[in-house]
């Protein structure tokens, strides 16, 4: 009976060569003979794998030796896909650097040395402008009457901004984009959201067509001093395959997501936002569509030109409205000299409505409490910190009466390890700690672990007394 075998070397060989690059391990494990006839195979994948992977595109200044010219140019890869499409599969992460001048969508190539990359680029248009004009054409991310504009402005060797947008919808096994610059071309995000919404629609022609596995989105702009935009993440955070947002430098008052995006569907688990000054009422926004938030981490780094005042307690709030179910890790601090209505207006309350709250790092400051709930000790202060969100105390700064809460009755009972940011004084520090030891079994059971931004404020008494309630204390990382 005839089978794959019987088939002449040559023919087997035209067979692999045409079998898709992720199905080429699969293969190759079939059969000794088959394994044995795929060795270049099998090493042009390895190789391509390696090479691919991460694929960078533009220039970006924090990397001040780009890598070969290939690599660090979307018209030039869109080429070589052209050439051979297996290499769409390779890529799992790409990453963005500057792809226009700061007036336009065309590179800033006028120097000398500059005259072999625009030799390059001028012979793929020369090579594959016909193969460039139908990939236009066949992007159903695109509106029909932006396929003419879209085809010219790819087939112009100096524009790179309409040969990324088609590389995004060329590279399907994308898992991660990295994007250090400001895009000057809208069509880029505004494919990222069609992608998003046609992903959600079952009946749509565009469906799971582009990004259906992007699962992380990495926003940064560390040269620009105003920052870049909160609202850059939501064409990214509609995609319903997105689990983690990053950001570097973020600022902004307000998020909004698109029109269309069905309510409370994002699929994020992660949002991390570092050197960053974006507004509680942005993060609110952004959380109010999010369905199942794991991970919350904020550093707050001044508010710059364009950000906003630190705003923790507002941030929580917002925490507390939309994944008090779901937070495992929260993460919130600023600077000691940072600006902030909300030390001077509210204290943060009780986070016990974190039911699953693992992890927590805060800062000192915002656990004081107004001192006329102070009636005799402040292990009463339990029964009145959830209140305390939405008190609005006095105008008198931070002065005697103004006192500190006790974490004993603020942490929910699922807290593993707590780590606190030192801003005040040691005396405000060991009042948090108050009744830690004593009442540490029946109210933070699953504590293990306390870490302390800051020297060692306890007393022997203190610290003896919460190392014999099964706390592993740390200051800075170096155990006490």
């Amino acid at each position: 009976m005839p089978n794959l075998l019987s088939l002449p070397n040559e023919l087997l060989d035209r067979i692999i060569c045409s079998v898709r690059a992720p199905d080429l391990e699969a293969l190759a494990l079939t059969n000794k003979s088959i394994h044995s006839l795929m060795q270049n195979a099998l090493k042009r994948h390895l190789w391509s794998r390696k090479n691919y992977s991460l694929v960078r595109v533009g220039y970006h200044d924090r990397d001040p030796s780009p890598p070969p010219v290939e690599c660090y140019h979307a018209l030039l890869f869109l080429a070589k896909i052209l050439e051979d499409p297996n290499v769409a599969h390779y890529p799992t992460t790409l990453s963005v650097g500057g792809c226009g001048s700061e007036n336009g969508d065309y590179l800033d190539l006028d120097d000398e040395d500059d005259n072999d990359v625009i030799a390059q680029r001028q012979r793929a248009v020369a090579l594959h402008s016909d193969g460039l004009r139908d990939v236009v054409k066949s992007c159903h991310l695109l509106p029909p009457e932006q396929y003419d504009q879209t085809a010219g402005s790819i087939c112009n060797a100096l524009n790179e901004d309409a040969a990324l947008c088609i590389l995004l919808y060329l590279l399907p096994n994308l898992r991660e984009i990295e994007i250090d610059d400001l895009l000057h071309d809208r069509r880029f995000m505004d494919m990222v959201q069609r992608a998003g919404l046609a992903n959600w629609d079952p009946e749509s022609s565009s469906h799971n067509m582009a990004l259906n596995n992007l699962e992380g989105i990495y926003l940064l702009r560390s040269e620009n001093p105003y920052g870049m935009g909160i609202q850059y993440f939501a064409p990214f955070a509609t995609l319903p395959s997105i689990r983690r947002l990053r950001g570097f430098n973020i600022d902004g008052d307000t998020f909004a997501w698109p029109s269309g995006f069905p309510c409370q569907s994002s699929t994020l688990t992660h949002i991390e936002m570092v050197y960053s000054a974006a507004s509680a009422q942005a993060f609110d926004g952004l959380l109010s569509g999010v369905t199942a938030l794991k991970s919350f981490v904020y550093e707050y780094d001044g508010p710059g030109e364009l950000g906003s005042n630190y705003e923790p307690v507002g941030i929580i709030r917002a925490l507390r409205k939309y994944a008090a179910h779901s937070l495992e890790l929260m993460d919130i601090q600023g600077q000691s000299d940072a600006d902030s209505n909300e030390w001077e207006g509210r204290a943060v309350g009780s986070l016990r409505d974190f039911a699953r709250l693992k992890s927590i790092c805060l800062e000192d400051t915002i656990f004081q409490v107004p001192n006329y709930y102070n009636d005799s000790k402040r292990s009463k202060l339990g029964k009145t910190l959830p209140e305390l969100c939405d008190v609005e105390l006095e105008q008198i700064g931070l002065g005697e009466l103004r006192v500190m809460g006790s974490l004993i009755h603020i942490l929910p009972a699922s807290v593993k390890g707590f780590t606190l940011v030192q801003l005040m004084d040691d005396e405000d520090t060991r009042d948090l700690l108050e009744d830690m030891a004593e009442l540490k079994a029946e109210k933070l059971p699953k504590l293990k672990r306390i870490t302390l931004h800051c020297p060692n404020p306890f007393e022997d008494k203190m610290r003896d007394a919460l190392k014999a309630a099964g706390i592993k204390l740390y200051s800075w990382g170096t155990p006490l």
